[in-house]
């Protein structure tokens, strides 16, 4: 079973997402039009990986939150906070270069509050030159100051295997798009060992079956059992 981070990691229509179309007011071509010559690919995967997030909420019966997650020691509630908390921290640091002062937490509608929690962060985004700004120290003095772009594609390859925890404890389709799979593996594979395997974070790796597919090699590197 997998062990998960303490700290807060193009959507097809056959994948978990939404397919992203022109007009659409939250679409990846009508986000952020003014920039779209600049929009960086970390944006972009960010964007697929929230809208992947939002699509199995849509689809999560309440008793879901309630159910044990892959992750151990964590409920679906553990799941939903912490990818919220992804949204919020993301927020809190292109907004004003530090981090939130308060994690969300479950409520009553938790898809409705998403919604708006992914408004919100997705319009701090939509400005010039926000993605050339500083986060300090999101993960501590250790990691170091980094761009709010830097940020962005590590938080989608933090929201891409919760989001997978989230499909299987609510029991819906856990497909994931393959350009978020393959960015997300990326990302991971790049941290030394001794960090993604420390306490609170990735468990040790599940060696996959003979022929699995991308995303199950990937989930399995992060210790997810498939």
């Amino acid at each position: 079973m997998a062990k998960c981070a303490i700290w807060l990691g193009v959507i097809r229509r056959q994948t978990i997402g939404v397919k992203c179309t022109p007009g659409h007011p939250r679409s990846i071509r009508a986000f952020g039009l003014k920039y779209r010559f600049a929009m960086s690919i970390n944006l972009r995967l960010y964007t697929s990986a929230v809208y992947g997030f939002e699509h199995v909420l849509k689809m999560a019966k309440p008793t879901a939150f309630s159910r044990k997650a892959p992750c151990i020691g964590w409920t679906g509630k553990d799941v939903y906070e912490h990818a919220a908390g992804n949204l919020a921290m993301i927020k809190g640091f292109a907004a004003t270069g530090k981090g939130p002062k308060s994690t969300p937490k479950l409520g009553a509608d938790p898809l409705v509050a998403w919604i708006k929690l992914r408004d919100q962060t997705l319009e701090v985004l939509d400005h010039a030159h926000v993605l050339e700004s500083i986060a300090n120290d999101p993960f501590g003095p250790g990691f170091g100051p980094m761009t709010i772009d830097t940020l962005v594609g590590f938080m989608a390859a933090d929201l891409v295997p919760h989001t997978w925890d989230m499909a299987r404890t609510a029991k819906v389709d856990e497909r994931l798009d393959p350009a978020l799979v393959k960015h997300t593996l990326a990302t991971w594979k790049g941290l030394p060992q001794e960090v993604l395997r420390m306490p609170g974070m990735m468990a040790a790796a599940v060696k996959p079956a003979p022929g699995a597919d991308a995303q199950t090699k990937m989930l399995s590197f992060l210790g997810r059992t498939v």
